[in-house]
């Protein structure tokens, strides 16, 4: 640090932890932080974490002199947390020296916390008061740390944070694993390869890993296994990976969550494809980071108090079901929208509480919309009256939750106008409240149908105002579709609705290179062949090679969701940033790929679209919109899920 400093010395010294990750190279701790603090010789003003008492201790007594900022969880810092930071219901409540001020905040775990402060500290130092400080903090992007969950064979959902391992990066997936509703946990886990003190080192692993309330431990490696007796739950130990899929442990855990932990040189991927439920090379990878980024973005056009509703109806848009409403909810989304009664209910059976409606309640499943506490889109007098007589013999005391919909020019579902003063009547008398009054724009997306969405939009309001009068209470009203947030965000009314927009897909220019693409439909090549000019390719022999070439076979096809119509050089796919043509009729299982003379290699990946191509080309190619192209892709197409 001594060099580093006379190379940059900085003005301003920030030190935000100090972690296990170095700490092989020291003698201990305090070594370690004297090391680095050298590098604030010659600073002006010295930000840090204050929690860590050595850290606190040691800055005040060697830089006694200097401009000190101590931030932390600790009330003796000079910024920290006055109120409960567990309780989600009310803003954080800062202290900055002398000062307050409120801090809206979603994720909460000690990390986060902590990095809110530090920014807060930073921003004060160069001038931000706290109104900007709040408004940059939250249009922070969280860091990508890759992280798989993937469903499991016996209904186990795997968990695979094995990318790194040390200390610090197990706490934080100890934290990240609080939002699953798996109620048994098994943890694999094995050596941590940096430090130096083991009996340290381990003992903290211990203590942390006994307040988790694992239901099974499995150790791996040489040093952790001699802490076996330390550990709380039902442990077993083995010497490396081999050892522990041949033992047949893993085939007796069942409806668990599963934690895997381990450095990369124990393999412990291979844990993960003896317990992963599908082993189809062709895989829908979903960003989960991605799909949370493009929902800020689209909020950012909003007012702060304006409501959202995420659609996860055809099973999230083919991008999977509940496990895309367990992360929004973890995110305290407002409200779910699925389109049938059996969306809703699988939510619910997987531990979703969130408030869901349900947009087309088939009259056979009012029984179920109740006991699931679903709530449905009432569109037509005739669905009012059954669903509240449903409402009567099951006995239902309390208003049970609705939602009305208008008809405002799509002229699909919907109360029209002349219907609005009896259905005002109608629901004085009824054993309901409506939650919300919401219609549909038809042509939000397209410029040129602004006239009529500005019709659209004045109708419901006149209509809605109309409602409501009679009602005497005021229901969230909601018109704005993605499309709508982005070209109409002035008519937002209580609350939005967002779909498509959450895969990174606009159509607004602008707001699309603020997205991020947030689904991958990847495979591999199975075989190359070398193919002489004139001979055919596939089924029908529809397609004939101009000349000598290399064909790549692919397993995916038209039953994956590859519609068979993009072959014979319609559709392209990607493979090393390059894209090649689809030949040959698509087959039901494969689909083949003249790569010319490409230096492309057996097992290598194929992208059916991402970047390159995009959804939105590889839609072009179908003829279609990227929602059908998502919803068309099959079940047996293996689901993986990226978070942060």
């Amino acid at each position: 640090m001594e060099i580093l400093e006379d190379i940059f010395p900085p003005q301003i010294g920030v030190l935000t932890h100090i972690g296990s990750a170095h700490s092989s190279n020291f003698v201990d701790e305090e070594e370690l932080t004297e090391e680095k603090i050298k590098l604030f010789k010659h600073s002006e003003t010295i930000i840090f974490n204050g929690d860590n008492d050595l850290v606190y201790n040691k800055i005040n007594e060697i830089y006694s002199c200097k401009n000190l900022i101590s931030y932390g969880l600790k009330h003796r810092n000079d910024i920290t947390i006055t109120n409960d930071p567990n309780d989600k219901s009310e803003p954080l409540q800062i202290r900055y020296f002398n000062d307050e001020f409120q801090l809206p905040a979603q994720q909460r775990d000690e990390a986060t916390l902590r990095n809110a402060l530090c920014v807060v500290a930073v921003l004060k130092e160069f001038g931000f008061n706290f109104k900007q400080i709040v408004d940059k903090i939250n249009t922070l992007k969280s860091v990508e740390m890759r992280l798989e969950s993937v469903n499991g064979l016996r209904n186990n959902l795997i968990i695979n944070d094995s990318f790194n391992l040390d200390l610090d990066s197990l706490k934080i997936a100890y934290q990240f694993i609080k939002e699953y509703n798996k109620p048994k946990k098994t943890l694999i886990l094995t050596d941590i390869v940096e430090g130096k003190n083991a009996e340290q080192l381990y003992g903290e692993v211990v203590k942390i890993t006994n307040q988790q309330d694992f239901s099974k431990i499995i150790l791996i490696g040489d040093e952790i296994i001699n802490y076996q007796n330390d550990f709380k739950a039902e442990t077993y130990t083995f010497n490396n990976v081999n050892e522990l899929i041949d033992s047949h442990i893993l085939n007796q855990i069942e409806s668990e969550l599963i934690l895997l932990k381990g450095a990369r040189k124990f393999e412990i991927e291979k844990v993960k494809n003896h317990l992963e439920l599908q082993k189809h090379d062709t895989v829908l990878e979903v960003n989960l980071n991605a799909i949370l980024h493009n929902i800020n973005v689209h909020k950012a056009l909003l007012k702060p108090e304006t409501k959202m509703m995420a659609m996860v109806k055809a099973y999230s848009y083919g991008l999977g079901g509940y496990e895309i409403a367990e992360f929004l909810q973890h995110h305290h989304i407002d409200y779910l929208g699925v389109a049938y009664a059996d969306e809703g209910v699988d939510l619910r059976k997987n531990g979703i509480t969130a408030p869901i409606m349900v947009m087309n309640p088939e009259q056979h499943s009012y029984n179920i919309i109740i006991d699931y506490n679903l709530e449905p889109e009432i569109y037509s007098f005739r669905v009012l009256e059954l669903f509240t007589q449903q409402l009567a013999q099951k006995g239902i005391q309390e208003k049970y939750p609705i939602h009305i919909k208008l008809e405002t020019g799509m002229h699909r579902l919907g109360f029209k106008e002349d219907e609005l003063n009896i259905l005002t009547e109608k629901l004085k008398h009824l054993n309901v409240k409506v939650a919300s009054i919401f219609s549909h724009l038809s042509i939000a997306d397209v410029p040129e149908g602004k006239d009529y969405t500005l019709e659209q939009i004045e109708i419901f309001k006149k209509n809605s105002d109309n409602l409501i009068s009679g009602l005497h209470y005021q229901p969230i009203r909601h018109i704005l579709n993605t499309s709508g947030i982005v070209h109409y965000s002035d008519y937002q009314f209580d609350m939005v609705r967002i779909g498509i927009g959450m895969v990174g897909i606009s159509s607004s220019e602008k707001i699309k290179k603020q997205l991020q693409g947030a689904v991958s439909f990847k495979t591999v090549i199975s075989q190359i062949s070398t193919v002489n000019a004139g001979e055919s390719i596939g089924y029908n022999r529809n397609y004939r090679t101009k000349n000598s070439t290399q064909i790549a076979t692919i397993p995916v096809g038209y039953a994956d969701g590859i519609p068979r119509l993009i072959g014979n050089e319609v559709g392209k796919v990607g493979i090393a940033k390059k894209l090649f043509p689809i030949v040959g009729n698509v087959c039901m299982d494969m689909m083949m790929i003249n790569i010319g003379d490409a230096a492309a290699k057996e097992g290598d990946e194929v992208i059916i679209f991402n970047s390159n191509p995009s959804l939105e080309e590889f839609s072009n190619y179908c003829k279609t919109i990227p929602y059908e192209v998502l919803t068309s892709i099959s079940r047996r197409v293996k689901r993986i899920y990226i978070k942060n």
